[in-house]
């Protein structure tokens, strides 16, 4: 099964993988492979960090299954990756953007389950978010708000999250719910 979660910059995406990883060892990380520069303290736990140069080349070698421009940056889910979901021995969750919502849907139609979740947050609390993790162009994340929010209705769960524990306890269920209905 396929776990996707997306929502606007600043929505508790990370967050909510990182607690879902420590709560499920069913559920896997799907990497992202990004031209983004690391944020101050990230790791290469998060993302497959890698040059315009090679993002390109892994784009000519077809080694990218779905890719989407966000934020001046590329991201891409690599083909490898959907090729161990469909293998099926564990749970993946992916962070992913709105177009790749619908590429991954497609793709995996008929060989794996896929489950998608947009987080919404009240824009006020966006913007709180975005000012404590010092990110550098607010305006920029925000503008794409209203596109993100254009596909809310393709996602097959919507939840706002202002609350982490119950955000948390919520796509748990969701996930113990959808693992029954396989």
């Amino acid at each position: 099964m396929l776990i996707i979660l997306s929502g606007c910059s600043g929505a508790g995406k990370s967050t909510i993988i990182k607690g879902l990883l420590q709560k499920n060892n069913k559920i896997k990380f799907m990497k992202t492979c990004t031209t983004r520069k690391k944020r101050e303290g990230e790791t290469d736990d998060s993302y497959i960090f890698v040059s315009r140069d090679d993002f390109d080349k892994k784009l000519k070698n077809g080694e990218i299954f779905e890719y989407e421009e966000i934020h001046k940056n590329f991201y891409g889910t690599l083909n490898s990756s959907l090729d161990k979901v469909i293998d099926g021995e564990f749970h993946y969750i992916k962070d992913v953007g709105v177009l790749g919502e619908i590429n991954l849907k497609r793709a995996l139609k008929n060989k794996a389950k896929v489950i998608s979740i947009f987080l919404t947050v009240p824009k006020d609390e966006l913007i709180r978010r975005l000012k404590e993790r010092h990110e550098p162009d607010i305006d920029l994340r925000l503008s794409r708000m209203e596109f993100e929010m254009s596909y809310i209705n393709n996602y097959n769960y919507v939840i706002n999250n202002t609350n982490y524990e119950k955000t948390l306890a919520k796509i748990e269920k969701i996930i113990a719910k959808e693992e029954k209905t396989k």
